[in-house]
């Protein structure tokens, strides 16, 4: 595989995957309309046959004929759905198929500005930037390799959540549910638990027992059985008890529990990762040049690991593993090899010849920029590296 292809793969896995979800969940969303539909025609079509007379089936012929155009508008709208995401995909393949096969250097610097910009609005749209987001896409022209809609749908159903309102969410669990079960999710459980809280908190409790029984006890994604017994316990409480453990269930910042477990639900099932690819560039670029020196007293001005808010940023990076050092000379940052000697002062510091002939001035004298101190040009000693 080359390096293209492999970069591509890397960092571009989820630009193909989220359509490819999309129309999956469509087609699957279709198949159920559509055998529905075929199944009440059928019974339709069985109950107009059984009819006694010719007349009476004849009189029912404009409601089946009805039943058969709404059904061939539903069955249209579904194949279009399924038609824009499968061109979805389509112009995301021909999009990374443009980097990898083309060697003009001025084409693949439009492809990569373009990345930035894709890599920029996932940032925005991952942290509620939505306005800018849609500028950036509006002004680089990239609306069909980005996912806005994925992140704007999920806007509102975060947004009910954050007024307490967990309908728009169950109703997206329930669309989603054969999915989430088998990612063991058990958001639709938090979701119905805080709905059951909610009735104790206004003091309906024969409303909560009423509404646990027909969506708690029986709940197929249950952890352990103590989470249930945890939150039945509740019933014993006031909203305003001060039990530390059932404190905590009654706060209200089990709301922004639930907007992140969505949020999280929703990444996973478009196989989205959690971090944002941002994120994820910039730790692996800061950890390929971070270096010991880069928390060292001598660092380098010209190392973007060495200056802030990088080097904040990169502590908790694992280091740079490098086979092969290369020296550089702390004054005109170029390297230190067999056509720039590596020289090294009496005081113990070393730069590269070239920098040292450059800083002597007409007596011979070179001044060291790190201690001001004076030496003669002849005193520097070569160094030799093992």
């Amino acid at each position: 595989m080359s390096n293209k292809a492999s970069e591509v793969v890397s960092l571009e896995y989820s630009s193909v995957k989220v359509p490819y979800e999309v129309l999956n969940k469509k087609f699957r969303q279709a198949q159920k309309i559509i055998d529905r539909e075929i199944a009440q025609l059928n019974t339709q079509i069985v109950h107009i046959t059984r009819l006694p007379t010719p007349e009476l089936q004849r009189q029912a012929m404009p409601a089946l004929r009805e039943k058969l155009q709404n059904f061939r508008n539903r069955y249209a709208d579904c194949l279009t759905k399924e038609g824009g995401y499968a061109q979805k995909c389509f112009q995301r393949l021909d999009h990374l198929s443009e980097y990898i096969n083309n060697s003009d250097v001025k084409c693949e610097a439009t492809w990569r500005k373009k990345r930035l910009d894709k890599i920029l609005v996932d940032y925005f749209l991952r942290n509620s930037y939505y306005e800018t987001a849609l500028e950036v896409v509006k002004s680089s022209g990239i609306e069909d390799i980005v996912d806005t809609d994925l992140f704007i749908s999920g806007r509102e159903i975060e947004n009910s959540l954050k007024a307490h309102n967990t309908g728009p969410c169950l109703q997206w669990c329930h669309e989603n549910r054969s999915r989430l079960k088998k990612t063991k999710s058990t958001l639709e459980f938090n979701l119905h638990t805080q709905n059951f809280i909610e009735h104790i908190r206004e003091g309906d409790y024969m409303g909560a027992i009423e509404y646990s029984r027909k969506h708690l006890v029986d709940n197929e994604v249950i952890n352990p059985p103590e989470r249930l017994q945890e939150t039945m316990v509740l019933l014993a409480f006031r909203a305003d008890t001060t039990c530390d453990k059932y404190k905590a269930l009654f706060s209200e910042s089990r709301w922004d529990e639930l907007v992140l477990e969505f949020r999280a639900s929703n990444y996973e099932l478009h196989h989205l990762h959690a971090d944002s690819l941002l994120s994820t560039v910039l730790q692996s670029g800061l950890s390929a040049i971070k270096t010991h020196q880069c928390y060292s007293s001598e660092k380098s001005g010209d190392c973007p690991v060495c200056n802030e808010p990088l080097n904040s940023l990169a502590t908790s990076l694992p280091f740079s593993h490098c086979t092969q050092s290369r020296l550089i000379c702390r004054i005109s940052g170029q390297p230190m090899n067999e056509h720039n000697a590596p020289m090294m002062l009496p005081n113990g510091n070393v730069y590269g010849e070239r920098a040292l002939t450059d800083m002597m001035n007409s007596d011979g004298i070179v001044t060291c920029p790190r201690t001001n101190e004076k030496f003669w040009l002849e005193q520097a000693q070569k160094v030799f590296v093992m």
